[in-house]
């Protein structure tokens, strides 16, 4: 037994009230090393063996050296004052057993782990309609301009190339206009970059936080924008730029003028007075000037931005924020809006921007409920568009990801793989589209929030910003109408099978040499098996499956070169593999998709 490799505290990130009658448990071992594993527990008043009960824990997931065990606990009561310890058993049957005073080859008699108290605010919960919702990302200027927009002389033509200062008058008006494309799409979500009054197009630089960008419309629109989607069963969230604020922002221009005799001069940062940009003397978002960095942790700066969330909240009753760059936020400031909205909006979601490890942001439960989940699109990029790892490699990048967070936080992560600011996939790709076509399945068969950027679904290619940003076409003989309805199927299928929304996920097939992955999402009632062969080579493989007896049907086959589909209820062969009773042989065709569905 790897007994170095074995980890488990008391805190949050291993064990987290997800109902006040509900504990979430979570402990790590060495990959492969650990049979058994199992929490047993008790009240403490309670000491008697029939009190005494046990949770077995499962690896959830498995990456390149760990193994994640997880489960459970419940009670018929608030928990409170529980006493428990683990039995962990390895292959050669040795067992060891963890409690607060470490790992032991004896039962122990006392240092037991201990959880007091389960408080209403200590619950972590998300929004029941977040998880596993499919987002649609519009950048308002560049998705559709009314045909009521006001003429301006700033406004290029609509098929000109983007630039970091040029303005194409998409409106809310127009993505009104245009609100039927988004529902045949079949979009749960829409997020919107910002819209209040900022300078440059993007509107990252905002300088009045309650005014709606008269380029972009009026607080009636976006009333009139959000009661559409409302009446659709269509979710919106807007971008809170709450980190930064532009050099036109009042309480800034006030530091300007008055320096030193500002009363704002504690909401920013500036080490000397007059404030200049060159040299610069004042901390702003990536050292831009135009973007200088708000004191979030000032009492009157905190409240502002409550208003601001409170204010848009009650007048367009939206479903949610997401917070740009959040994860340079103070963190009590994230903590104290999770408290104050979450006691007034309990379905609000609150969503984070981070390009890396998400956990100072989701992990306690105390501040976002989601993270925009940039390290899933890192993995998808390095095995599909770019194949710089193979199957298993992808496999554990998954499974270490998946590792990172409760199981909560994974089913609302916003998993994507493009956004306003990065190139999008299709110019990762190459330009293949059966590589495009292969992460949008993975996205919309994975666990959590797959999120579409607006125009990838019709084949729009483009580089960083400001190539990203290119004007929404329009016209359907200029769009890829196939990659649309490839999208459009995969969100039927998300939609009709509970098991792609919010089944558990594991892995069962990884070939190095074919490059073909294969994945288990299943609830109670139903058990989908996914093979995705990310290669320009047609295969026969044998896929593991756990039962022997039980049927399989092709749910949905991605079909290249082979002429017919594989027969409904193919059985198994009588062999035994691993963890599974059943073999499953199966062809995959070059680039293509296949999902299976076990038959009751």
């Amino acid at each position: 037994m790897n007994q170095a490799a074995i980890f488990y505290r008391a805190t949050r990130e291993f064990i987290l009230p997800v109902s006040r009658q509900d504990l979430f448990i979570r402990l790590t071992a060495a990959r492969s090393d650990i049979r058994e594993c199992r929490v047993i527990f008790w009240k403490r008043n309670q000491t008697d063996a029939a009190s005494v009960r046990f949770s077995d824990m499962k690896v959830a997931y498995r990456d390149a050296v760990h193994d994640d065990f997880r489960t459970v606990i419940s009670f018929p009561e608030p928990v409170h004052y529980i006493k428990y310890y683990f039995e962990l058993i390895d292959f050669a049957g040795d067992i060891r057993f963890l409690s607060e005073n470490g790992l032991s080859d004896e039962k122990p008699a006392d240092g037991f782990f201990e959880f007091l108290y389960v408080n209403t605010a200590d619950v972590f919960s998300v929004p029941e309609w977040a998880k596993g919702i499919i987002y649609y990302q519009i950048f308002p200027d560049r998705f559709y301009r009314s045909q009521n927009a006001p003429e301006s002389s700033r406004l290029v033509h609509w098929n000109s190339f983007p630039e970091q200062d040029n303005y194409f008058g998409g409106d809310l008006r127009g993505i009104i206009e245009k609100f039927d494309y988004l529902k045949e799409l079949g979009a749960e979500c829409i997020y919107l970059t910002p819209i209040f009054k900022a300078e440059f197009n993007h509107k990252y630089a905002t300088t009045d936080y309650f005014t709606v960008d008269p380029a972009f419309g009026t607080l009636t629109d976006l009333q009139d924008l959000v009661k559409l989607a409302h009446s659709n069963g269509i979710k919106i969230i807007l971008d809170g730029v709450f980190n930064h604020v532009g050099r036109s922002f009042p309480q800034f221009s006030d530091l300007l003028d008055r320096g030193k005799n500002s009363s704002y001069k504690e909401w920013f940062y500036p080490s000397d007075f007059p404030l200049t940009s060159n040299p610069l003397n004042y901390e702003c978002v990536g050292d831009y000037p135009y973007m200088p960095k708000l004191r979030t942790a000032h009492p009157d700066v905190r409240n502002f931005i409550l208003s601001v969330m409170i204010y848009w909240i009650e007048q367009t009753g939206i479903d949610g924020w997401r917070l740009d760059v959040a994860d340079e936020m103070e963190m009590s400031t994230l903590q104290t809006i999770r408290t104050v909205l979450k006691e007034k909006y309990p379905d609000i979601l609150l969503l984070g921007e981070t390009w890396g490890d998400a956990f100072r942001l989701v992990g306690n439960g105390d501040q976002m409920d989601s993270a925009m989940n940039y390290l899933f699109r890192n993995a998808v990029l390095d095995w599909i568009a770019k194949g710089k790892i193979r199957a298993t490699d992808f496999d554990r990048r998954i499974n270490q990801l998946l590792s990172k967070y409760n199981d909560l936080t994974n089913s609302v992560m916003y998993n994507l793989i493009g956004s306003h600011d990065t190139a999008r996939f299709l110019s990762e790709a190459g330009e293949n589209k059966n590589k495009l076509k292969l992460a949008a399945a993975f996205q919309m068969t994975f666990c959590g929030s797959p999120a579409v950027y607006y125009g990838d679904e019709i084949g729009m290619s483009g580089e960083n910003d400001p190539g990203c940003r290119a004007g929404m076409i329009w016209d359907q003989e200029s769009q890829d109408r196939d990659l649309f309805r490839w999208y459009r199927c995969f969100i039927e299928l998300r939609k009709a099978h509970p098991a792609l929304r919010k089944g558990t996920f594991r892995s069962n097939f990884c070939n190095d040499e074919k490059n073909i992955y294969g994945f288990i999402r299943q609830t109670s009632d139903e058990a989908l098996f996914v093979l995705m062969n990310n290669s320009e080579n047609c295969s026969e493989i044998i896929l593991p499956v756990p039962d022997r007896e039980a049927e399989y049907r092709e749910l949905f086959s991605s079909m290249i070169h082979r002429p017919e589909p594989l027969q409904d209820g193919i059985t198994f062969y009588n062999q035994e593999i691993a963890e599974y009773q059943g073999q499953l042989s199966i062809p995959i065709d070059a680039y293509s998709v296949q999902i299976y569905k076990k038959e009751k």
